[in-house]
């Protein structure tokens, strides 16, 4: 592979995500109302994005519905009488609310522990010094004693 692969490669993936398309032509109540609904067909991506002819057939539902003078309001009540409540991307209510602010919330409590055990440790006295081991223990730190006489560095060489 050339050099200039190595560039154009990644540059070719990139303007590969623009030719698939946005399904709501840049209108921005089109692109709330898919980003609203998931597909049924899997239940994890939600209109604007997903990619099935299950999806397909739901937007083409939804611009139906609009070019019936349908506001967003009889919309969302259709697809929940047809699919239930399981095709909302965010439930409504006060279980959307939970959904939107509490891994919020939790990230806030854990950084707010981190911050206080960090304090903690910065703030903490170091321990006293160890204590000294006695003075006839000091020998077995050191090695053998070094010999007292001649006579003794005789019987050691």
């Amino acid at each position: 592979m050339h050099r200039r692969g190595v560039f154009f490669i990644p540059l070719a993936a990139l303007a590969a995500g623009p030719l698939r398309g946005d399904p709501s032509n840049g209108d921005p109540r089109l692109s709330r109302l898919f980003r609203s609904f998931v597909a049924p067909c899997c239940w994890r991506e939600n209109l604007l994005t997903h990619q099935s002819p299950k999806a397909d057939e739901m937007r083409a539902d939804i611009r139906r519905r609009i070019a019936l003078g349908h506001d967003d309001g009889q919309i969302k009540q259709a697809l929940l009488t047809q699919y239930s409540r399981r095709i909302l991307a965010t439930p409504d209510g006060s279980a959307g609310h939970w959904l939107t602010w509490t891994p919020v919330a939790a990230c806030a409590a854990g950084l707010a522990a981190l911050g206080l055990i960090l304090n903690r440790l910065r703030t903490q006295r170091p321990p006293d010094a160890l204590p000294l081991p006695p003075d006839d223990e000091w020998d077995l730190w050191d090695g053998p004693p070094p010999p007292a006489s001649a006579q003794e560095k005789r019987k050691h060489a």
